[in-house]
């Protein structure tokens, strides 16, 4: 059966869409949040059958897909996330009397793109799936088509994306005609004959890190990111910030680990000079924004420049780093995000001025902000900054002293611009005294995300154990 089995998780998917496709189809318009109580609940079940009942590993479609423990650890972590983004949404699109069984169908078709994504074994697959999460994040982004900013957005996103898209195909076909195929086992054993490589592979490997680049926010691919995280809803900015992030270093790691390591020191050269350059712009740029999108768009940026200190790093050890700060970071913007959209709609504003005195208004929202910011600074016990530590630690072992102190100085500049929102936060009068009461869901999806921000930094073995597992199953 070409391995079938191993696909019973992206097979639940896709009946949980034609599931929720149907029920949206058969809903009156004032039950439409039955349908989105119902994708959760489907969320809820994949969760538990990635997490208890797949043991078994192996390849499908001679070796493009694989299941493994790597690809397994980002899948439940991608449900994770696709079922956070989704509390966001019902929040959001409570005004919206019609087209919300979109939005749900939209994020389900973007979380089957990822899960591809962590299997996929062959540049094709690879291609494939990275579109099918690509172009379902460019309708969210112009999900709003009454607000002239979301449907820029969605253009700008679209336009730029498919330049991107362009340049990865250019590259796969030059990475092709070097060793005939576009499986990464067929290719690794290629470049370990001809460590030296050849012009056709370098140049396809580079158009390659280009299209993926742009996908993560690095410079110089990087413009898009304040613009469209600006201009899209809030819970599609939150997915790209998040899932489209973790989804792309996802197969970028596997890629580095399985087909460009034999090559060498001339990647960690470049990738050590896009991290610097990533980390500077990211930071610096966050410093003056008065939007908060186009602020978290900004730091989105600057981690971006941490993770590939870790690629720069190589070898297991900066792949750990790399995954561990990816875990870290996605469970910490998360809670960022998740208390952004509630002020996004509770506020009316996105501007960041409108966050004067939130502790006053709503001690709980302030709080989880606060804690998310000092995660995403990197402030000890929390989960930040232990990822970060991780990720020092790895490029000090190959040598990039210089690295790691770039990025401790960059840490000191994310402190000073996450603690201005905080000094809005506690300092400042609010602009009106009305409080923001909380919902149950919203609490509860926030108290998980806290937990989660301070198990990671505090009890890091069970994680540390995890995350090498996953990354083992790579070398």
């Amino acid at each position: 059966m070409m391995g079938l089995q191993f696909l019973s998780l992206e097979g639940l998917l896709l009946g949980l869409i034609v599931a929720v496709f149907v029920a949206d189809l058969a809903s009156r318009p004032d039950h439409k949040d039955l349908v989105a109580q119902f994708t959760l609940a489907g969320l809820g079940v994949l969760l538990v059958v990635a997490l208890f009942f797949t043991r078994s590993f192996g390849a499908a479609f001679s070796g493009m897909f694989v299941l493994d423990a790597y690809a397994l650890f980002f899948k439940g972590l991608f449900i994770v996330i696709a079922a956070s983004v989704l509390v966001m949404a019902r929040e959001f699109l409570k005004p919206l009397s019609r087209h919300q069984g979109e939005f749900y169908l939209l994020i389900l078709c973007t979380l089957m793109g990822m899960m591809l994504l962590a299997s996929a074994h062959d540049f094709i697959l690879l291609f494939v799936a990275l579109e099918l999460m690509t172009i379902s994040f460019y309708v969210m982004t112009a999900y709003l088509k009454t607000d002239a900013r979301s449907v820029e957005a969605g253009i700008k996103y679209l336009i730029l994306g498919s330049l991107s898209s362009g340049m990865m195909v250019y590259g796969i076909s030059f990475i092709y005609g070097f060793g005939a195929s576009t499986n990464f086992g067929v290719l690794r054993e290629a470049i370990l004959q001809n460590p030296a490589g050849s012009p056709l592979l370098l140049v396809g490997i580079v158009l390659l890190l280009a299209g993926i680049g742009f996908k993560i926010g690095s410079v110089p691919f990087h413009l898009w990111i304040p613009d469209v995280y600006e201009g899209a809803p809030v819970p599609v900015t939150a997915f790209l910030s998040v899932g489209s992030k973790l989804a792309a270093f996802s197969i970028l790691i596997r890629v580095f680990a399985e087909v460009i390591a034999p090559i060498g020191k001339p990647w960690a050269v470049l990738l050590a000079v896009l991290s610097a350059l990533t980390l500077l712009y990211g930071n610096l740029g966050a410093i003056p924004q008065t939007n908060i999108k186009r602020f978290l768009g900004y730091s989105s940026i600057g981690h971006a420049g941490y993770l590939l200190m870790g690629l720069a790093a190589g070898g297991r050890a900066g792949s750990e780093a790399v995954v561990y700060y990816l875990l870290a970071y996605g469970i910490t913007a998360l809670a960022v995000f998740f208390v952004v959209v509630y002020c996004s709609v509770h506020l009316g504003s996105e501007e960041m001025e409108d966050y004067d005195g939130l502790s006053q208004r709503s001690p709980f929202l302030a709080a989880s902000l606060f804690l998310g910011l000092l995660s995403l600074a990197g402030v000890p016990p929390l989960g930040g900054f232990f990822a970060k530590f991780l990720v020092f630690a790895s490029v000090i072992d190959r040598g990039m002293v210089w690295l790691a102190v770039l990025g401790a100085l960059n840490v000191v500049i994310s402190l000073y611009y996450y603690l201005n929102l905080v000094k809005r936060m506690y300092i400042h009068p609010p602009r009106l005294d009305m409080p923001i009461p909380v919902s149950r869901p919203f609490q509860a999806a926030l108290c998980a995300a806290m937990i989660g921000m301070v198990a990671v930094g505090l009890v890091q073995g069970p994680f540390v154990k995890l995350v090498s597992g996953a990354v083992l199953s790579i070398f």
